[in-house]
């Protein structure tokens, strides 16, 4: 399944997309601020 999620570096963000991507899941993500999702 392919999603999106929005507020990827907050709190529930930043343990749902790991999650997702580890079910095998197509993740992308919408950040305010893309340097701090550099990195993950």
């Amino acid at each position: 399944m392919r999603v999106l999620v929005t507020g990827a570096t907050g709190y529930i963000g930043g343990r749902l997309v790991p999650r997702l991507l580890q079910a095998g899941h197509t993740v992308r993500v919408l950040v305010r601020d893309p340097r701090r999702i550099a990195g993950r």
